[in-house]
């Protein structure tokens, strides 16, 4: 699946993302059931100085479940996949300049690895709150140049999963307490040589979701097992 940034070439696979058209060059977002599972789009990370719920997806999912202010479908349905794998995939870096990094949580299908819906937890005081939400499938989040990415793949009905008709692509910036759109853009996959075109930017604040700070709730280590002293002889 091809995915283009802004300013880029066109690159590799992106996630799970699909929109269903309901008549001819007509589209609207949905979720497609077929199709192979995009590896390549589920990036988690991997570096250092990323908190320690970003590497406990089982954590991650309760934190998300306990979460008010993210739709009902979404909690009920975010349940282990087959191996006891959480279907998440989880990006992280300095968006808010809360007090840690941020985490962009991505919640998607078991099977084919469709983006259900996209989150950024900003850490405040040792808890995590959420100040933002797209739960337009299909959607993916990511952490780009310390703003914002959202992206969905657009579909007519006929396309494959592999070929998405273009990409919508979404830069957020956090101002003034909320995100904010600084950039838009659309590539048409149909053409001869795939472009990113820029479209027109919304001059309102990005929604922030009405959401209390919550507890990671990591589980506490087990402490290790001390090897008994020999008895004297």
């Amino acid at each position: 699946m091809r995915r283009i940034r802004p300013g880029s070439a066109a690159m590799g696979a992106l996630t799970c993302a699909c929109v269903v058209a309901t008549g001819c060059g007509a589209t609207e977002t949905g979720a497609r059931k077929e199709g192979p599972a995009p590896s390549a789009s589920v990036r988690r990370s991997s570096t250092a100085a990323a908190p320690a719920i970003a590497r406990d997806p089982r954590a991650l999912a309760t934190m998300v479940r306990r979460d008010s202010s993210v739709s009902q479908g979404v909690r009920e349905d975010l349940t282990p996949c087959a191996g006891d794998d959480y279907p998440m995939a989880t990006d992280t870096g300095d968006l808010t300049e809360g007090d840690g990094p941020d985490l962009v949580v991505n919640v998607t299908t078991c099977g084919d690895g469709l983006g259900v819906a996209a989150y950024v937890y900003r850490m405040v005081n040792g808890k995590y709150q959420n100040v933002f939400a797209d739960e337009r499938p299909p959607v993916y989040g990511s952490v780009e140049d310390g703003q914002l990415q959202i992206i969905h793949e657009v579909y007519k009905v006929d396309d494959p999963v592999s070929y998405p008709t273009g990409q919508e692509s979404v830069l957020y910036a956090w101002r003034d307490g909320r995100f904010v759109q600084v950039s838009r853009s659309y590539a048409d996959f149909g053409a001869s040589t795939p472009t990113v075109r820029p479209e027109p930017t919304s001059t309102d604040p990005a929604p922030r979701p009405d959401s209390d700070p919550l507890d990671p709730d990591l589980p506490t280590p087990k402490p290790t097992p001390t090897a008994s002293a020999a008895p004297a002889r």
